[in-house]
Parts: structure tokens; C-alpha cells; sequence
């Protein structure tokens, strides 16, 4: 069975990865160049760290982990107001957590691939017509025929929008994210740090290579796209009079083209499938950085997907995987919300009560609490 993946992400590569595994012939497209993937930071915890040792890769991505032993939280002077040491991470995740760069992940799932699944990078899907055979997928340049197509291209999904149509599937949770490197000037360690102002956070950590850092910026926004060449403009301005070391860091900036910026979005669809069309990831349940749990849930679905399909038609198959993930994803969506509203508080006194949480519920005794927080147990039976 020929199985379209639109999307050479996370959740694209690792379906790939269990079609071919179960006897399936992949082809990913993905519209990006090779080498343009990438992004911010996570923790791979719970169903992704199971899956990613399924995979034999837990190894190598181990030793590319990210150099953070603890999470401070700062006022600012630099002060440390709260702090998540390594050894109740360990506590939380028992043990099974890997701080990554996106581009990391991507790395390693596109090597466990490369010699077995067909990859075609600078190549959009451009439309899909299904019939009772197959799905004919339209890309510049020409017409190919599937048997199946599985979306695993992200919020901005353009299968989605092709099969389920618009954008009326996007909640928005009232946060933008952006995020570049920079050089480390500032003695940032092996601590990823927090500072919080009403309405807007700053995050730093090293990325792994010498002498470099990526700093993130959250801020309370309205929905709306940024221009490209408008969003150095944008954060400066979001950000003016900011304290700790948010001016430096704005000042080693890159070019504003180079700085990703989106709005935080989950993605909620009454269905998953339709025809012989299917999505996994973002592109039909979305949970933002918000839920920590974004990058293992996606692949928790390509990981179920790609095994209902080794057992099933596909419309069973597709059925069963969104009766097995849905529910997951609904719940940590729920999650992602409510704790969105404290993320980034609109006022000193919301920060206040954050900061007091912080530096109570950092410690042993909240380990279960924590470890349902940031869905450290896998969804997968053993």
C-alpha cells in the first residue's frame, strides 16, 4: 500500500518510520528545503521517550540532549525565585525525559529512515481528489496516485484545509510565541531560565553548541499573523522596558526573517479522517508548547495509526486510531488551556500568586502532581 505523508516533521517521519516497519511503502513530502526543519526546545517525556526507544534511537538522542540541570525561575535582577533541579525531574519523569532541540529529533528520525523511505523535500501538496481507489495528489510540477494520505503537516496544515476546508478548526489561546539564538554573553550555564512580567515571559537555554543560546519570548497577543520582516519590530516593541536581560538579548537578535514567530493554537476537528485522508499531530489535534506534550502525542499517533493500519481496511483503521487517541488529546488539550490562563499572568498580582505556586509545588512531595502535568506516564501498554 502507497501511503502519501505530507509533512517531514516529527509526527510525518515517525509514521514513516512504522508504515515501512509494517510493510507499507511511505513516500513523505515535505515543503520545506532539507535542512530548514527545526525550532524550539522540549522534553520528551512518557509515550515519546517510549516510542523513541521502540525506535532504537533513545540512544543517540540521549547523548544530543540538551546542557539543562535545572529550571530557574528569576525576578529581575537575576534572582532566583523558584527552581526545578534535575534530581525531582528525575523524580517526575522517572528517569525517562530527554530536553531536545526540535531540529535533534528531526535529525535522528529522518537517519532512521533515510535508507528505506522516500523523502521529497521543497514539495507541497498543492490539492487532493479522492475517489473510491485512491487519492490523486496534485505538487508543482505534476500529478502523483495514492492509495492513502495521512496530514502530518503541522497547525497550518494544508491537508487539512483541503479535506475539512478553512481555519474555523483554530482556538486560540491568547499567547504568541517567538524564538531565535543567540550568542550566550550572559553566563547562562547549563540553567534554563524564566523571567515573567505581567503579560509577557522570557525563556533562555543552551542549545548544545558552544557559546550559544536560544531565547524565547511569550507575550499576551491577539491572533494574527506577523509579518516576516515585521517581527524584530514586533517583540521590541512587545518588550520595551522589559528588565532581567531581555534588552541584550533583543539586541543580538538576528535578522527579523530568521526569527520564528507564531500564535499559540490548538486545532480542534470534529473528525480526524474523511475518506481516504487522515491526520495526525497538529494538523488535527494541536496542543501548543503550553501542554509539554505536543512533540510525544504526535507520536503516539503515528505510532497507533501506522499500526491500526498494519491490521485493518483503512477505515477501520482510521476509525480505531482516533477512538484510541482522541480522548488523550482532548484531555490535554483541556489542560493546556487552563494552564495557559497563568502562563503569562495579565497582572502583578496573577505573577505574585505564580511565583508563590512555583516555589511551593517545586518539591518532592508534588512529584505525582507534576508527573500528570507534564503527562510523564506513557499512554502505551508495556
Amino acid at each position: 500500500m502507497k501511503i502519501l505523508v505530507a509533512g517531514g516533521g516529527v509526527a510525518g517521519l515517525t509514521l514513516a518510520y512504522w508504515l515501512h516497519r509494517r510493510g507499507m511503502t511511505p513516500v513523505v513530502a515535505e515543503r520545506s528545503p532539507e535542512g530548514r526543519l527545526g525550532g524550539y526546545g522540549f522534553d520528551l517525556v512518557g509515550t515519546g521517550h517510549d516510542i523513541a526507544a521502540r525506535m532504537g534511537i533513545a540512544g543517540r538522542l540521549a547523548a544530543r540532549t540538551l546542557p539543562i540541570d535545572s529550571v530557574d525561575f528569576v525576578d529581575g535582577s537575576g534572582r532566583t525565585l523558584a527552581r526545578l533541579g534535575a534530581p525531582l525531574l528525575d523524580r517526575i519523569t522517572r528517569g525517562r525525559n530527554l530536553a531536545l532541540l526540535h531540529s535533534t529529533l528531526e535529525d535522528e528520525l529522518i537517519e532512521a529512515v533515510r535508507d528505506d523511505v522516500e523523502i521529497r523535500f521543497d514539495l507541497p501538496v498543492e490539492s487532493l481528489v479522492q475517489d473510491a481507489d485512491g487519492v490523486t495528489a496534485r505538487f508543482p510540477g505534476g500529478e502523483e496516485r495514492f492509495d492513502l494520505v495521512v496530514g502530518a503537516d503541522g497547525v497550518h496544515s494544508a491537508v487539512r484545509r483541503a479535506i475539512f476546508g478553512g481555519d474555523g478548526h483554530a482556538r486560540h489561546l491568547g499567547c504568541t510565541m517567538a524564538c531565535f539564538p543567540v550568542p550566550d554573553r550572559y553566563g547562562a550555564g547549563r540553567v534554563r531560565t524564566h523571567y515573567t512580567e505581567p503579560g509577557r515571559q522570557v525563556v533562555t537555554y543552551g542549545t548544545g553548541r558552544p557559546g550559544e543560546l536560544i531565547a524565547l519570548f511569550l507575550f499576551r497577543d491577539e491572533p494574527g499573523p506577523v509579518p516576516r520582516a515585521a517581527r524584530l519590530d514586533r517583540l521590541r516593541d512587545v518588550f520595551a522596558g522589559a528588565g532581567w536581560i531581555t534588552p541584550r538579548l533583543l539586541a543580538d537578535a538576528p535578522e527579523s526573517r530568521e526569527i520564528f514567530m507564531d500564535a499559540m493554537t490548538q486545532i480542534e476537528l470534529p473528525r480526524w479522517h474523511r475518506g481516504r485522508v487522515a491526520l495526525i499531530g497538529d494538523a488535527c489535534g494541536c496542543l501548543t508548547l503550553v501542554s509539554a506534550q505536543g512533540v510525544s502525542m504526535a507520536m503516539a499517533g503515528a505510532y497507533v495509526l501506522a499500526e491500526q493500519l498494519a491490521t485493518a481496511d483503512h477505515r477501520t483503521a482510521f476509525a480505531r486510531y482516533e477512538r484510541r487517541l482522541r480522548p488523550e488529546v482532548v484531555r490535554r488539550q483541556r489542560n493546556a488551556r487552563l494552564f495557559a490562563r497563568t502562563l503569562v499572568p495579565a497582572t502583578r498580582t496573577g505573577l505574585a500568586a505564580q511565583n508563590l505556586m512555583s516555589r511551593f509545588v517545586m518539591r518532592d512531595a508534588f512529584a505525582p502532581l507534576l508527573r500528570r502535568r507534564f503527562g510523564a506516564d506513557s499512554i502505551l501498554p508495556a
